[in-house]
């Protein structure tokens, strides 16, 4: 299959390339935090069968309370980005409709995503640290390897030294990405 360059009318444009890597970052609605532990739960068990739906291999995520980001890599054979985040989108904004009250009068619980197909090993691994971390740049938590809801929790127990490599080799702090959540 071949990379595609598409376009959506009051959306981002999207690069679709197979067997890519993508960081995929999306928001609430105006930023509000709707996710609690419970949403968050429910946002990591869809996500896994929206991956498993869908061809995308999850590598690494991090879900806050009002978005998350993610690096997955993409199928070869499926041009599905968007069937993708629109099948994750729609089970966990249900979910969240139905359980928190603050939810029920917005227009829709998810803003539109961004996504960035890597193609340069540095920015690959700044990114992971950025996914990471994230939860220490939110005021989530001191110590991002004890923030329950992102793949770091598990990743820092299974092998701390790789992990303490990664936070020194790449370093997050110059790259570009839209998170003034």
């Amino acid at each position: 299959m071949i990379e595609t360059y598409k376009t959506y009318s009051h959306t981002p444009p999207h690069l679709y390339r197979p067997g890519a890597k993508y960081f995929i970052t999306a928001s609430t609605f105006r930023k509000k935090k709707l996710f609690d532990d419970k949403a968050k739960e429910k946002l990591f068990s869809s996500l896994l069968k929206s991956c498993k739906n869908n061809g995308w291999e999850l590598e690494d995520w991090v879900i806050l309370d009002n978005h998350y980001h993610m690096m997955l890599t993409a199928p070869q054979d499926k041009m599905n980005l968007s069937k993708f985040i629109a099948e994750y989108h729609k089970f966990t904004a249900i979910f969240i409709k139905k359980n928190n009250p603050e939810a029920i009068s917005l227009p829709r619980i998810f803003d539109n995503y961004w996504d960035a197909c890597i193609s340069y090993e540095k920015s690959y691994y700044a990114r992971l640290n950025y996914i990471y971390y994230n939860p220490v740049k939110h005021g989530c938590t001191q110590k991002a390897e004890d923030y329950i809801w992102g793949s770091l929790y598990t990743r820092y127990r299974d092998n701390k030294v790789y992990i303490e490599r990664l936070r020194k080799e790449f370093p997050f702090d110059k790259i570009d990405i839209e998170d003034d959540y």
